[in-house]
């Protein structure tokens, strides 16, 4: 046994907190868990389950995520005892995707946007239409009795216009339809709504934000994504791990 397995059962033993315990917090199974820690990849479910249980094993035990699931799939690319693997395969050496978990630094940028974005919507303005004003005729002069006096102009009445509609500052909603077998977690301004599930198909999901919205995926292309009932274009290909974040700001470069 290497490093690995030690490093989480060391981490969760400092925090005095037992399998049980991580199994209720991230929603994984225990024993999935105590495979993590012993180095028994064989006993889990395989593909994108398993780095999605190691990167939210990590998180839960305040690892390092990137660097445990690239220190996993260094190993689990190393044959197990008494386990046969074709020579194609061995000959494979498996490519690491590290980009895909790498945040936008432009997002810092495109912050500074949003609050012109969120007020930019202006109310519907109230048209107000001014009445012209109405003389009443003059009554003709009697003769010989003096002309009488002109009625005077009736004063025109201007409605008072209506205040102005507040800026639109709705929400993101997102709605989750499953079509493939995949692993999620969600965190909505800064706090986790699904610290990670494994979903099937014809399974549907929602969460709402203010601000923010982040969504990784196992299965990129195992759902249907829609923010404020407006279709998301899909994020990448079956099988590869997508994460992305979601703001007011950046909603129009993921709608389709």
């Amino acid at each position: 046994m290497t490093n690995f397995g030690a490093t989480f059962r060391k981490a969760r033993e400092s925090k005095g907190i037992s399998l049980d315990q991580i199994a209720n917090q991230t929603r994984i199974s225990a024993r999935f868990l105590g495979a993590i820690e012993n180095e028994e990849f064989q006993l889990l479910p395989g593909g994108i389950y398993n780095r999605g249980f190691v990167r939210t094993y990590a998180e839960a035990l305040g690892l390092d995520p990137d660097q445990s699931v690239a220190d996993y799939e260094r190993l689990s690319a190393i044959p197990q005892p008494g386990s046969e693997i074709p020579a194609s395969a061995a000959a494979s050496t498996p490519k690491t995707d590290h980009h895909l978990y790498q945040v936008a630094v432009g997002i810092l940028v495109i912050a500074v946007a949003i609050f012109y974005l969120m007020t930019r919507e202006s109310g519907r303005k109230t048209e107000t239409t001014t009445p012209t004003p109405v003389t009443a005729p003059a009554t003709p002069p009697a003769q010989p009795a003096p002309a009488p006096q002109p009625t005077p102009a009736a004063s025109p009445t201007v409605p008072e216009p209506e205040p102005a509609a507040p800026p639109n500052t709705q929400a993101l909603k997102l709605d989750i339809q499953v079509l493939e077998k995949t692993w999620i977690k969600v965190t909505s301004d800064g706090n986790t709504q699904n610290a990670g599930e494994v979903l099937e198909p014809g399974m549907t999901r929602k969460f709402t934000a203010d601000n923010s919205l982040y969504i990784s995926i196992g299965n990129a292309a195992g759902l249907t994504l829609k923010i404020n009932d407006k279709p998301l274009r899909p994020l990448g290909k079956s099988g590869q791990v997508r994460s992305v974040t979601i703001t007011p700001a950046n909603l129009k470069d993921f709608i389709g």
